[in-house]
């Protein structure tokens, strides 16, 4: 088993985007994740940076609502993830609370990427039950991906995550695990227990999450404990 890692490149331009890239290529991941609210380059080119490797992109544009950092009106928001699917990126990351969403979903597919639904709660982890309707909504309105990421406030909280992930990853693509301190080992095991894949931090200092481990460490804790990254 491989568990598939996707590097999170939060650099401010296209310089420092294209040295993180190479980094997460050197360390083998198998998809990069452009944290596009991370960028302050207003022309950045999504289509340049496109033809720059061929692991598969997804586009994330967060709104400061939900843990990002754009404060864009949200039609212009979405209007930059439009372009990066209409410049060849394979994903698009979309949450979960965007109004007309199913609307969403299908431009995004008719542009030729994939739609990733997102659900983040920043406090907690819910009930394996809430796990399951927000898991329900999201694949209901077209999910490729669904992905639902928690606070760990304690360390079992992880155990009911992974517990999700176990069950659901048997129906559909799922992308879940506990962010914090409390929630490294579900960043880890996720994808053991049948995630598609969990997230990495380019470098340290680099971060988009609490919790977030470096793609090398992760490397190298799948090889100590038998996982080929």
């Amino acid at each position: 088993m491989k568990p598939k890692i996707c590097a999170v490149i939060t650099g401010k331009n296209f310089k420092e985007s294209y040295k993180m890239l190479k980094k997460a290529e050197k360390f083998e991941a198998n998809l990069v994740e452009l944290r596009i609210d991370y960028l302050k380059e207003k022309n950045f080119s999504f289509s340049r940076f496109r033809k720059l490797t061929n692991l598969p992109i997804i586009a994330t544009n967060r709104p400061i609502g939900e843990g990002g950092l754009t404060n864009q009106p949200e039609n212009k928001r979405l209007e930059v993830l439009f372009k990066a699917a209409e410049e060849g990126f394979d994903y698009v990351d979309l949450e979960l609370s965007i109004k007309n969403l199913d609307k969403i979903v299908e431009k995004i597919r008719s542009l030729g990427s994939k739609p990733i639904i997102s659900f983040h709660d920043f406090y907690q982890t819910p009930s394996i039950q809430k796990f399951f309707e927000i898991y329900r909504k999201e694949s209901k309105v077209g999910a490729e991906i669904c992905k639902i990421v928690t606070m760990a406030k304690t360390f079992s909280d992880n155990l009911t995550c992974l517990k999700f992930v176990d069950e659901a990853s048997k129906k559909d693509k799922i992308v879940s695990f506990c962010m914090g301190r409390f929630g490294v080992f579900s960043r880890i095991f996720s994808p053991i227990f049948g995630g598609y894949y969990t997230y990495a931090a380019i470098q340290r200092g680099k971060e988009s999450a609490e919790g977030q481990l470096t793609l090398d460490r992760m490397v190298k804790i799948y090889g100590l404990i038998g996982f080929e990254a």
